[in-house]
């Protein structure tokens, strides 16, 4: 059965349970963090995940708070996640919304 609850401000939500906890904003979801079958995060962001700086600002939150990347003292935290993007750390799922 999967919870939700409210995630910092109004229109952020977290939704967890039976293996994935997920951030959407608005209408959007934009992280979902599942286990494979080793107990490793697979993690993905969603098309709206820079939507705004709002929404940025939550995504960096939800990461720093739910899985092991550590944007703390990261300067230019969009080019960081980008790079996490293309180096496969993240997934980018241009579908999922």
């Amino acid at each position: 059965m999967k919870k939700v609850e409210q995630f910092y401000n109004k229109n952020q939500f977290r939704i967890y349970g039976e293996g994935e906890n997920s951030l959407q904003s608005y209408d959007s979801l934009v992280v979902n963090i599942r286990l494979d079958n080793y107990n490793k995060q697979i993690i993905t962001l969603g098309r709206d995940w820079d939507y705004s700086n709002t929404t940025r600002k939550h995504v960096y939150l939800f990461l720093d708070n739910y899985t092991n990347i550590n944007l703390y003292g990261v300067e230019n935290k969009r080019k960081y996640v980008n790079e996490l993007i293309e180096n496969g750390t993240l997934q980018y799922n241009e579908n999922m919304f």
